[in-house]
Parts: C-alpha cells; sequence; structure tokens
C-alpha cells in the first residue's frame, strides 16, 4: 500500500507539498516521490506525489513513467495477478507489480479502457496521466479496499485527489469519495471546466442471482486460490507478515489457510497470528487461542484497558476519517492492535484479515429478512458499501501503522460466485430449515480444517468480541458512559442542532462528530459529509445501536 496525492492546478497555489508527504507518510515511509508536468498550456501544471511501502519490485520511486516517457503513474495498492498479465502482454516488469498497469493502458487506451478492470486482480486506486493526450485516467478497485478522494477548490478550479481526506481538507472547499468500481477518463481542460464524472465498470448493484446449485469445494477452492493469489509475492520476496486472528468463523478460516498455503510454498517458519481484547477472557481473545493452537502458530495476544481505547478516539478518527458510530468502535481496537504489533514487530509489513465475509452473507440481522428478494438485495447493498464501513476500518487502521491488510474474501471471483449464488443457499432465520446458522455454507465447507466450536461459533461483532459480558469489562458500554457524562440533556438538545444531516442520534454520536469535525475542520465538511461519512444502520431491528449484542437475534454463546 501506498499514499498517493495529485493537484492539478491552473491557478496558482502556496500548496506546502512537504506537508503533504508528511500527512501521508504513513502510507509509504520506504520512500518518496514527486512530479511536476506542465501542460501544453503552460498555465496548467500536474503535480503527482507518492510515498511508498515497498512490497515488490526495484527501489524506483513513483510516478513510474512509460519508456516513451509520455506516461506517469502513482498507485496506492497491489496488482496480484501482473505476472499473468506479463505473459498475456508481453512484457516484463520490475519497478512495482503495479507498473503492469502503463502496459494495460498503452494496450487499450484507443480501445475500451474499461477493459483494464477486467484484467486487473487486485486491491489498489490509481492516477495516471498521458502527457501526450493530456488526458488524465483515475480508477479504483471493485471494492473499494484502498481509499481514494477528490476535492475541487471552487474558488480557482483546481482539482485534488488524494488517498486520504485530511491532504483535501485546507486546499478545496468541496470533497467526494471516488467510488470502487468507477474511473474517470477525460482530457485535463476538460476536468478542471466542468463537474468531475465518472463512469461505472461493474455494479454489484444491479446483479442477479442465478445459479440453482452449489457445490462447497467450488466455494473452498475460490477462497483457497484467493490466499494463494495474496501470499505469494509475501513469501517469494521474504516479506513479514502475519494473520488479525478474533477467533470468528472468517479470520480463523483465512488464518487456516495461510498457515496451510505457506508451508507449501515452503515457508518454514510459524505463521504470526494476533488477537486484541480487553482481557485474557474475553470472547474473541479465548477463540483466537484454540485456533492458535489448533493451527500451531507463533500467536500473540495484546490487551487495551477501556481508558486506554477511549482516550485513543481522536487519534483512530484523525486517521479513519469517519464520524459513524460503530466504525469508531471497532476502529479503536483494531488500531491499537495495529499498534501494538508494530511496536513488537517493526519490520512487519502485510496483515491478512477477514472484511467483507459478512457483507456478502448478510449480518446477523439478515435472520429478519422478509423474503429471499431482500435478503439479497440487503447483500448487494452491503457489499457496494463496505468501502464506507469494514474496509475503511481495516486499510486506515493498519496504514495508520504502515501496515497492508490484505482481504482475501474481497476477490473478484469469490465475490462474484457468492452473490450470484442463489439466496436459499444463504439465508437464515425465517426463511432457513430449522438448525441452519448464517454463513452455513461456509462453515460447512471448511469442515476438518478448525475445532468444531470455532467453525459454528455465531457471529460477534468486533466491537463487542474485544469486551466482557459485564459492564465492568464492556468496551461499548464504557464508551457510553463516558460521552453521557459529557453533556448535560440541555447541551446535547443544542449541540445536535449545529447538524442538518446525519444529525446525531446520541450523545456517543455527538462526541466522534464533534471530534471530526474539529480535526478536519468544520468549513470544509459541511456541504461534503454526507458524501464523505455514511452511517451504519443494522436493518429490520427495532434497535438502531449498532452493536450486535444488543439485538434479539443475538444470543451468548
Amino acid at each position: 500500500m501506498c499514499g498517493i496525492f495529485v493537484y492539478v492546478e491552473k491557478e496558482h497555489s502556496n500548496i506546502e507539498f512537504e506537508k503533504i508527504f508528511d500527512l501521508l507518510n504513513h502510507r509509504g515511509p520506504d520512500s518518496r516521490g514527486f512530479k511536476t508536468i506542465h501542460l501544453s498550456n503552460q498555465d496548467i501544471k500536474l503535480h503527482m506525489l507518492h510515498t511508498r511501502l515497498k512490497i515488490n519490485g526495484d527501489d524506483t520511486p513513483q510516478p513510474l513513467v512509460s519508456d516513451d516517457g509520455n506516461v506517469f503513474l502513482i498507485v496506492n495498492g497491489e496488482i496480484f495477478n501482473y505476472k499473468e498479465l506479463e505473459k498475456e502482454l508481453g512484457v516484463s516488469v520490475h519497478k512495482s507489480d503495479c507498473e503492469i498497469l502503463l502496459h494495460l493502458y498503452e494496450r487499450y487506451k484507443n480501445t475500451d479502457i474499461s477493459q483494464i478492470f477486467k484484467r486487473l486482480c487486485g486491491q489498489y486506486s490509481f492516477v495516471l496521466y498521458d502527457k501526450s493526450s493530456e488526458m488524465i485516467f483515475v480508477g479504483r478497485d471493485h471494492i473499494g479496499i484502498t481509499p481514494l478522494y477528490i476535492g475541487k477548490d471552487t474558488r480557482t478550479g483546481n482539482i485534488a485527489i488524494s488517498s486520504e481526506m485530511k491532504c483535501l481538507t485546507t486546499i478545496v472547499d468541496q470533497i467526494e469519495v471516488f467510488y470502487p468500481r468507477r474511473y474517470s477518463y477525460v482530457n485535463v481542460k476538460e476536468l478542471l471546466d466542468s463537474h468531475f464524472v465518472s463512469h461505472v465498470y461493474k455494479s454489484y448493484i444491479s446483479s442477479e442471482y442465478g445459479q440453482s446449485t452449489h457445490k462447497q469445494n467450488v466455494l473452498k477452492t475460490l477462497l483457497k486460490d484467493s490466499v494463494q493469489k495474496r501470499l505469494k509475492d509475501v513469501i517469494v520476496n521474504g516479506v513479514e507478515f502475519g494473520v488479525l486472528l478474533s477467533g470468528g468463523l472468517d479470520s480463523s478460516i483465512i488464518a487456516s489457510l495461510v498457515v496451510k498455503l505457506a508451508k507449501e510454498m515452503g515457508y518454514n517458519k510459524k505463521v504470526k497470528t494476533f488477537t486484541i481484547g480487553v482481557s485474557k477472557d474475553v470472547p474473541d481473545v479465548v477463540g483466537a487461542r484454540k485456533v492458535a493452537t489448533y493451527l500451531e502458530t507463533d500467536h500473540h495476544e495484546y490487551y487495551f484497558t477501556l481508558s486506554e481505547g477511549f482516550e485513543s478516539i481522536k487519534d483512530v478518527i484523525w486517521h479513519i476519517e469517519s464520524y459513524d458510530c460503530t466504525t469508531v468502535r471497532a476502529s479503536t481496537p483494531m488500531y491499537l492492535l495495529a499498534k501494538k504489533i508494530k511496536e513488537q514487530y517493526s519490520n512487519l509489513k502485510v496483515l491478512y484479515s477477514g472484511e467483507l465475509s459478512d457483507e456478502l452473507m448478510c449480518y446477523l440481522y439478515g435472520a429478519n429478512s422478509p423474503s429471499l428478494d431482500e435478503f439479497q438485495r440487503e447483500t448487494m447493498n452491503l457489499v457496494s458499501n463496505v468501502h464506507y464501513f469494514d474496509c475503511l476500518r481495516a486499510n486506515k487502521t493498519c496504514m495508520a501503522h504502515s501496515i497492508e491488510v490484505r482481504v482475501p474474501f474481497t476477490d473478484k471471483s469469490y465475490v462474484e460466485y457468492i452473490l450470484k449464488l442463489h439466496p436459499q443457499y444463504k439465508v437464515f432465520g425465517n426463511y432457513a430449515k430449522p438448525g441452519v446458522m448464517e454463513k452455513q455454507i461456509l462453515r460447512d465447507a471448511f469442515k476438518g480444517c478448525l475445532p468444531k466450536e470455532i467453525l459454528y461459533r455465531k457471529k460477534e461483532q468486533f466491537s463487542d468480541g474485544v469486551s466482557g459480558y459485564d459492564i465492568e469489562s464492556n468496551w461499548i458500554d464504557y464508551i457510553k458512559k463516558r460521552c453521557n457524562s459529557m453533556y448535560d440533556e440541555y447541551v446535547y438538545q443544542l449541540r445536535i442542532l449545529d447538524y442538518s444531516f446525519n444529525r446525531p442520534q446520541t450523545k456517543e454520536e455527538l462526541y466522534y462528530r464533534q471530534m471530526f469535525c474539529k480535526l478536519f475542520n468544520k468549513n470544509s465538511y459541511s456541504n461534503t459529509s454526507e458524501l464523505t461519512v455514511r452511517k451504519w444502520i443494522p436493518k429490520w431491528s427495532n434497535n438502531k445501536d449498532p452493536s450486535g449484542r444488543v439485538q434479539i437475534f443475538w444470543n451468548r454463546n
């Protein structure tokens, strides 16, 4: 992973690029690259800035440049199938796996440029500039695993694109998310003179299920292949890595596959696994310990106090760039976990994690779905918006400590298979046979790979699982108590009137929102927060608190 920043300047500004470098340094501490390009109209300049976390390739800094010197590219991400694309295109890349994008661009720039995204397997966001045609090409992966934002200064018309919002808040007055599954390919002058326009290259929202049969070996094979793609370069390059292990189904499956495949690839060490909780007795820590023992990993348990977690919220919001309640709650222990891992293993660069599995087969509230079609639509909705929530959390909390997170459940082939599968194979609760659990087909596919009590452990949200069941050891109850003590009812009712959309519904939400505005300049965000931040709310439930433990469909194992 890396940090990218582009500034298209038609009217002179006094941006201090060194400050941008500092803001993005955590996303790429290994090297820095910078290039200013003058367009044929000498009044227009394009600045490309890059910070690199090196996994593949030599020490060449970005922007990467084509052989003819006309095309410039900066990328945040990894292209996992670049070796296959080398053979397909008859080329060889050495500077970075992302260098393959230059060759794909050359192949498709005069035909159908959207074909590039069909060829790619990876997690990425990029900006490419073609000096010969003065076209700028921006794209983001199919899930939104890596972040990307675009902003405009309405006073000057200047455009900025960045991996993180914090680089934009003081230089533009309009900020938008550059959505996953989209690209923009436009002449730079047109970009400056008109409203930003992007095109869809893939839509999961419009996908229709049709597969009326399901074979467990297909699901298992697809996920195994996904892990293998994301592990091979790490093993080959000798990169230090580990697995985030909560002891739940999804992270445990990923851990089992990483351990098995790493051994097959010649890795002769124990795979490192990591977990966190408020004590050694909370559900996630206990579950992770069982999995680590079963898989014989080099396991590490970390603990945080409730006050330590609360005092970290300011830093968490600064890095995740969101005030969504459940995202802040879950991001805090993940941020602290990544921090503690980096403190102990300063050379560790890659972690594997289980995000997107829940969205693909719906959260626990899916048990209350009113129909099979509604269940299917909700999974589409969750997958389409995960870049606002779990994928944002995983990427930004780990990259806060210069660690790249890889998420095998996001593989295109796996995602497409699950989404197209008839909901009768995924549904649980109202429309399922007695005894069917959430993600039953995933559980059954990995029989024999994990202890039975882990394979059939009921879903526990990460922000809940790090806690005990009593109020003295409950992370979420502690946050609520602290936030409730900060505002009397009159002040609370007065303060929520400051917000015309996504209005805080609790004192906890108000605390997050005020912290967010304080960190990111309220004036800059007054017209953009609705686009850049979404609120996660459980569906088909009367209780809108996002904690899984307060829902009627949750029960203690």
